[in-house]
């Protein structure tokens, strides 16, 4: 009996449930999934580009960012994505009047702030490549831009699973 159980036990760790991305370009980071655009958009068609994209869910919008991690990385990985240094992307937080607090793409009101400069007269947020700092922009600015979903759960064996990091802290303990 104390067998078959060892036995069970061993088949069913050789299956688990993995967090991963769509698409294996997308960037996983801190428990959301990113997608990178090298298309220069105004924020508003940056957003509506998330949510019809047939490569990216029907769920994705423009990215939400709720941490230092995943702000430090996403400016990191832009620096290559859009092949610049310095410069700016777009990413999903904006206010509608200049009297309103920051939400984001979902509505919600931001947990998590990243503001270097905010310009009190614009009302739409991207982020630095150079330090992932936070800037207030006019909406009708063309840049690249992000798209976030929450990852899926897929069932797979550990031989066909990827590697996925449930946090960016795991890469430097590896």
């Amino acid at each position: 009996m104390i067998f078959h159980l060892i036995l069970v036990y061993l088949l069913i760790s050789f299956v688990h449930v993995e967090s991963k991305c769509i698409k294996d370009v997308d960037r996983y980071i801190d428990g959301t999934c990113f997608t990178f655009f090298n298309i220069p958009l105004n924020f508003t068609a940056a957003q509506e580009y998330c949510q019809h994209d047939t490569r990216l869910s029907a769920w994705s919008i423009l990215a939400k960012v709720e941490s230092n991690i995943q702000a430090n990385w996403l400016a990191k990985i832009a620096t290559t994505e859009f092949g610049m240094n310095s410069g700016y992307f777009w990413i999903g937080a904006y206010r509608e009047t200049t009297y309103d607090n920051f939400k984001t793409m979902d509505g919600f009101y931001l947990r998590y702030q990243n503001f270097a400069t905010m310009n009190p007269s614009m009302n739409f947020v991207a982020a630095r490549t150079s330090d992932g700092k936070w800037y207030t922009l006019p909406e009708e600015r063309k840049l690249p831009f992000v798209c976030s979903y929450n990852p899926t759960n897929v069932v797979q064996t550990a031989a066909s699973a990827p590697t996925v990091f449930k946090s960016l802290k795991e890469l430097f303990y590896l």
